[in-house]
């Protein structure tokens, strides 16, 4: 696809994750299959979601990847990493543990032809070393700043401080818009009604979510006071964690565009107005978008359906809304 004011579209193969899962006769080929039909050339592969043998791929997967990538004139451009940190109970990663990990990512990024990689889960301090990791095997690695980070958090300003002192060229920031979102969606709201919460103790808890109140209090609150069970139990949990809102920090966005290698284009649903025009009901994208461009990014924007998280399987419409959209912002700068 060419590019529109310097950035070109692309899709991360994570937003096939409810068909990847549910559909049996699909493979890493049916995803950039769907991919090639919409006109895009680049993919973001997520190294969790499509290999079965993981951070080690067996050969035959990596074979399979590549053999898709050409069979449909697809390029993997990144490879989405991922320390987990969790993964013996009990223990706590060292340094050595981390870096070990993120070598092995980087294996994987090189062997399915990634020049770019998304990284997770270290503290600022290990970007340098992380970034002499990337410059010996030639790729370029993208600390994820992502929900419930904002552009201006302790984490986003220290590795942005880190980059700048120690003047990394291999590594930087990959932002993901979800870290945008200024309220939830109407389908997260209705499956936690599905689960049982009453609708106007949920809207209470929206109107409360930046009161104050850590999760602990809010939760203690909810079920004592207003009658919460289940439903607003996962609500509260899920608003303070991966689906986190707030009034966009757009100001703080422009200050981190110097530092981007590539965005992840995050969104849970977009909807048609009576016009039938594409609008995003939670995220400022008009303004976000801009301020990347303005900024001077010219690069690849990635678009990430999470569906998935609502076990929705409509990734094929809602990435060609996300694309339409994405066009006529950056076609009308």
């Amino acid at each position: 696809m060419a590019k529109i004011n310097g950035i070109e579209q692309a899709i991360s193969c994570y937003s096939y994750t409810q068909e990847f899962i549910e559909n049996d006769d699909w493979s890493i080929d049916t995803i950039f299959e769907h991919v090639a039909a919409k006109g895009i050339s680049k993919v973001e592969l997520v190294g969790g979601q499509t290999f079965q043998q993981y951070p080690t791929p067996r050969a035959d997967e990596i074979d399979a990847v590549l053999a898709a990538g050409e069979k449909h004139g697809v390029e993997v451009f990144s490879y989405g990493g991922y320390v987990d940190l969790g993964r013996i109970t009990g223990y706590q990663m060292s340094r050595e543990d981390i870096l070990s990990d993120i070598r092995l990512d980087i294996m994987t990024a090189r062997n399915v032809g990634a020049k770019y990689m998304r990284a997770t889960g270290f503290e600022p301090e290990l970007a340098p070393a992380v970034n002499d990791l990337a410059e010996r095997y030639g790729v370029q690695i993208g600390f994820e700043i992502h929900a419930p980070h904002t552009p201006s958090d302790a984490t986003t300003l220290g590795f942005m401080e880190t980059i700048e002192k120690n003047q990394l060229g291999s590594f930087g920031l990959v932002p993901d818009f979800g870290m945008f979102i200024e309220r939830p969606t109407e389908i997260a709201i209705n499956r936690y009604v599905g689960l049982g919460a009453k609708r106007e103790t949920l809207d209470w808890i929206i109107a409360n979510r930046h009161n104050g109140m850590t999760e602990e209090e809010m939760q203690e609150h909810v079920a004592k006071n207003m009658g919460g069970g289940e439903g607003e139990k996962v609500a509260i949990s899920e608003w303070f964690g991966y689906l986190s809102f707030a009034p966009a920090e757009l100001d703080s966005f422009a200050a981190m565009v110097p530092y981007v290698k590539y965005v992840h284009g995050k969104f849970y649903h977009l909807e048609l107005d009576e016009n039938g025009k594409v609008f995003e009901p939670t995220i400022p994208y008009d303004k976000a978008l801009s301020i990347l461009a303005e900024g001077g990014f010219q690069g690849v924007f990635i678009s990430e359906y999470e569906g998935h998280a609502f076990y929705l399987n409509d990734a094929d419409e809602q990435l060609d809304r996300h694309l339409a959209l994405g066009k006529s912002i950056l076609e009308n700068l």
